[in-house]
């Protein structure tokens, strides 16, 4: 719910970005500053991060308009005009062995993707694709938010205080169900990849599918 909390008003923020900005090129305009690898690491970190907080804004502008019962539109839909074709699911086989994990290439990377490293791997399968909105709807239908059985016990509770019956920003009207998004409320498309689930609904569905999270 933080995006309901107070912000500062428009005039006030983008004054705040323009003096950020100014100061960065301030500090951009001094090659010398930047042949110090330290700052340059900081830097770049400090741009992929402003990256993640992007992203962040639109997560709570969606999560805000959802509350609005008239589901306004936060910009239009610019996607392409035919639906979403998921191919066939496949299980793909990876034996066991040694496998190389971790970043190593010289590009930017989080200090939890390092050090690089040999990990021993039990054999096993993996869907080829995500799962789907009309898989996920199958669950559901099938009423996998009123199974305790399928649920972690803190999952179960989550679904019992929070009155779960389906993932965030599912809504069904006149029998058909709807998703909404930043571009308001749209027919799902049944082909689309699910998202919006917590880690609580994905494992409960791979139990219901007779599968596991990776």
């Amino acid at each position: 719910q933080r995006g309901l909390l107070s912000r500062p008003g428009l005039d006030e923020i983008s004054g705040y970005r323009r003096h950020v900005d100014q100061r960065m090129q301030d500090v951009l305009a001094d090659l010398d500053h930047l042949e110090h690898e330290h700052l340059r690491s900081i830097v770049e970190i400090g741009i992929q991060h402003e990256q993640q907080h992007q992203e962040l804004m639109l997560t709570d502008i969606k999560h805000v308009l959802s509350r609005n019962p008239l589901f306004p539109v936060y910009r239009d839909f610019a996607g392409g005009s035919s639906p979403a074709v998921a191919p066939a699911a496949e299980w793909l086989d990876y034996d066991e062995g040694l496998r190389w994990i971790g970043f190593d290439d010289g590009q930017f990377c989080y200090d939890n993707e390092t050090p690089r490293h040999r990990q021993f791997l039990e054999a096993f399968v993996l869907a080829s694709r995500p799962v789907t909105c009309g898989e996920f709807l199958e669950f559901v239908q099938d009423d996998g938010y009123r199974r305790a059985e399928l649920w972690l016990s803190l999952g179960w509770q989550t679904v019992c205080d929070e009155s779960w019956e389906a993932p965030l920003y599912w809504h069904q009207r006149d029998g058909r169900w709807h998703q909404f998004t930043l571009s308001g409320l749209h027919e799902m498309v049944l082909d689309e990849p699910v998202c919006h689930v917590s880690y609580f609904e994905a494992d409960a569905f791979a139990r219901w599918s007779g599968g596991r999270l990776p």
